[in-house]
């Protein structure tokens, strides 16, 4: 059986489902492979499903702190078959409306593992039957998956990965996360949270080591102030299972320790799911990590098979998949859409909230030009004050002979939302001047962003510049 196609998407995630809709909207016969579950990892594993534990937990947590404002509530504690059923159903709802909208918008499903026969032929296999498919052009979305340490094999129970993790299948007394990227600080919120006592492990020397160095630090002081302990500049080096317990020796910079914990997270970065795919067969070239390379057309050396999101490297985000999906189907339809990376914003949903789009500030003093920075701290904006959330800052960098702004950076509540504002700003070339002449409602949290930019050239209003 065989059956034709202008377009076949590989993997239904954030960047595949959405590079299908605006195909078929944009007229092309499109197909949307998926081994698995509608909405990939970011849906059914990932960025959902994190934040509806986190919402939870941050509420108790926020309930807790308000007692020294006269809100006063006994024993409050967390329901964690509820929690867990209020998390099912709405990965449930929201990968459901993912495969309705793929139906409503005439894209086929097929369902299965696909692998290349030829640059126009997948073959696809659900296990029983096989399917061979071809299609003129093809958009690779598989995303990435969790590495696993050779010292620290998952079991599903003792030792887990962010996917087993997510189902919190117990609270640990003890708990040890190994990584502090954005996966590992947020699920150790959460734990934390929940009961558990939390060690993060840390291979280099600081809390989010890809951040703003500032950022980072204000993260690690507020984390531990949460209670979570750190263990940096260190590394696992092995481990064993004994008597229900996990044992495990950590190299730091004071020599090697043994520890012995309830229950491991690995969160120790991702590898790109291109291994399986037949990529080799038909000369796709990939780098040494196995990331697809890809020109802002997304497009690999393959003129006719593309790679979107998580599979073709960069910043690993749900939103940048989506983004380069869309740029991918324009493309295969006949337009001239090109990626943009320049204004990619990130967020970390931790408490407090981080967000940020551009360069850190080391990396605006690498390129070289002269910087300026300006700052505004939550504690000096009045709603920040009366919602107890005066513990953040933002922090604006800019290029000081063109006044063009280089990066945006944000910790403090609702940072993700607000970040948006310094995403279109940036896209648009915009300037700290421009920033710093915009209206901010009052009382908003967002006052802090543009009070930040009028820092930048010393005429900031509610603090001392």
């Amino acid at each position: 059986m065989s059956d034709n196609y202008k377009l076949v998407v590989i993997g239904a995630g954030p960047g595949g489902y959405v590079a299908a809709i605006r195909a078929a909207q944009l007229g092309v016969k499109t197909a949307i492979v998926e081994k698995e579950y509608m909405g990939g990892v970011c849906l059914n594993w990932g960025c959902i499903p994190s934040k509806t534990l986190l919402y939870v937990t941050e509420l108790k947590r926020t309930i807790e702190g308000a007692k020294r404002i006269g809100l006063t509530a006994d024993n409050i504690s967390i329901d964690l078959n509820k929690l867990r059923q209020h998390k099912n159903a709405t990965v449930k709802r929201l990968t459901g409306g993912v495969k309705l909208l793929l139906e409503k918008a005439g894209v086929t499903i097929l369902q299965g593992a696909a692998s290349f026969k030829s640059k126009n032929e997948i073959e696809i296999s659900d296990g029983k039957n096989t399917t061979v498919v071809t299609s003129d052009n093809f958009i690779i979305s598989t995303g990435a998956s969790p590495i696993e340490l050779p010292m620290l094999k998952y079991d599903g129970e003792k030792i887990l990965g962010a996917r087993e993790a997510i189902e919190i299948p117990s609270v640990p007394k003890e708990m040890l996360v190994v990584g502090a990227g954005p996966i590992g600080v947020e699920m150790a919120t959460v734990y934390q949270t929940l009961g558990a006592k939390v060690t993060i492990v840390e291979i280099f020397d600081a809390v989010l080591p890809t951040l703003d160095e500032e950022i980072s630090a204000a993260s690690e002081k507020a984390l531990k102030k949460q209670g979570i302990n750190f263990l940096l500049s260190s590394k696992v080096v092995s481990s064993k299972i004994n008597n229900d317990k996990v044992e495990v020796s950590i190299e730091t910079p004071d020599g090697k320790k043994d520890f012995s914990f309830d229950m491991v997270l690995v969160s120790a970065g991702m590898k790109p799911n291109s291994g399986n795919l037949g990529l080799a067969k038909i000369g796709v070239k990939m780098d040494n990590r196995g990331f697809i390379e890809t020109n802002n057309k997304m497009q690999s050396n393959i003129s006719n098979v593309y790679a979107v999101g998580d599979v073709a490297g960069g910043m690993l985000l749900a939103h940048k998949a989506s983004h380069e999906g869309i740029v991918a189907a324009e493309v295969v339809a006949g337009g001239s859409h090109l990626a943009d990376w320049k204004a990619v914003p990130y967020a970390v949903f931790t408490d407090p909230e981080i967000a940020g789009v551009g360069m850190s500030e080391k990396e605006a003093v690498k390129t070289g030009k002269k910087i300026k920075i300006g700052r505004f701290p939550y504690r000096a904006v009045g709603k920040a004050i009366a919602t107890l959330a005066s513990e953040g800052f933002t922090k604006i960098i800019s290029d000081a002979d063109t006044d063009e702004i280089l990066g945006i950076h944000i910790f403090g509540p609702h940072a993700g939302d607000i970040i948006f504002t310094g995403t279109v700003l940036m896209e648009m070339d915009g300037t700290t001047e421009d920033l710093g002449q915009m209206m901010a409602v009052h009382p908003t949290l967002s006052e802090a962003m543009m009070e930040a930019a009028m820092n930048a050239d010393k005429k900031a209003i509610h603090i001392p510049n």
